[in-house]
């Protein structure tokens, strides 16, 4: 699939946040999710994806700096390409899972789905297969925000 369809598929999935039961809308505290890609494209999706769910989106095509930006905003989660040139997504994973400041953080790995059984045995909290869309990134978030509210 081009990267000019996956665009396409994400944003025609792209669904306003519904409302909770009572019809009132939900004023969570806005997370702030890290996305590393070394695409533009995947960037921008997800940018407006998270926005148009209430989330504060931090992008980067530099995976050589995610885990700086880690360490210092402190996501409520990271989403993370796999092939990305030089520093990779697993030499990150990795990385981020080996640093004390950052081996809490949930990583979303975006690979393929045979790719699956490596990322979760590498560390990743969690895979989004390929191509990005508003479902699978909202179901990785409500995950997330689950895991994140049964362990306080």
């Amino acid at each position: 699939m081009s990267v000019l369809a996956t665009m396409r598929q994400a944003v025609a999935s792209w669904r306003p946040t519904e409302t909770i039961p009572n019809g009132v809308p939900d004023r969570a505290e806005p997370k702030r999710v890290l996305v590393v890609n070394d695409d533009q494209n995947v960037l921008d999706v997800a940018e407006r994806l998270l926005i148009g769910d209430g989330h504060v989106p931090v992008l980067t095509g530099a995976p050589q700096s995610a885990l700086q930006i880690a360490r210092s905003l402190r996501p409520a989660a990271i989403f993370l390409d796999v092939l990305m040139p030089g520093f990779d997504g697993w030499d990150l994973l990795a990385a981020l899972k080996s640093d004390p400041e950052t081996s809490s953080i949930p990583v979303m790995m975006i690979c393929m789905l045979g790719e699956r059984r490596k990322a979760l045995d590498a560390g990743a909290d969690g895979v989004i297969a390929k191509p990005l869309d508003a479902d699978r990134m909202r179901a990785a978030m409500a995950r997330i925000s689950s895991d994140q509210s049964s362990s306080k």
